[in-house]
């Protein structure tokens, strides 16, 4: 991961606690506000990334995104990854004006923050509308569980990954 001094500077009233989103969700459903959650690492922001937030608010009233803190992020992608900090990966998404909040999930896939955060739809890239997975499908499954739906973008789908492959290979 970059080393990156002074962190605390990056800060925004959009990024909120797990507890603080529960509270916040459990508000906007009581008026009517159909709420979107979003989750996954996103390390490097992409025009892909911007794109699916987009696509997602269309289908909501309150976009949240939930995103994977960086030890998970490294099980999942190997060493060297993420490539930025939690804080500032909270702070680039919530910057995005599709957002409307964000939170850091301690955990390593959806699941849980679905149960816990409870939103109306759970939304995801267009690679997943037919994927198998299993952890999709227990996403899936997290979802029904909590009364909501999940839904996909359409959008066109750009990766991260394949973004630092080209960086190392090509340039």
């Amino acid at each position: 991961m970059l080393n990156v001094e002074g962190t605390e500077k990056y800060k925004s009233d959009k990024i909120l606690s797990i507890s603080d989103a529960k509270e916040l969700i459990q508000k906007l459903k009581s008026q009517d506000k159909k709420v979107g959650l979003c989750h996954g690492g996103f390390d490097l922001l992409h025009p892909g990334h911007i794109k699916h937030f987009e696509s997602a608010k269309k289908l909501c009233d309150v976009l949240f995104v939930s995103i994977t803190s960086g030890k998970f992020v490294t099980l999942r992608k190997g060493a060297g990854r993420p490539i930025y900090p939690d804080k500032l990966r909270a702070y680039s998404i919530s910057s995005i004006k599709f957002v409307d909040y964000v939170v850091i999930s301690n955990f390593n896939t959806g699941v849980y923050i679905i149960k816990t955060l409870k939103p109306d739809y759970y939304i995801k890239g267009p690679d997943y509308v037919d994927s198998t997975d299993s952890e999709i499908n227990a996403e899936r499954e997290a979802i029904d569980s909590v009364g909501g739906k999940i839904k996909c973008t359409n959008g066109p789908k750009l990766s991260t990954t394949d973004m630092i492959n080209y960086i190392k290979n090509e340039i």
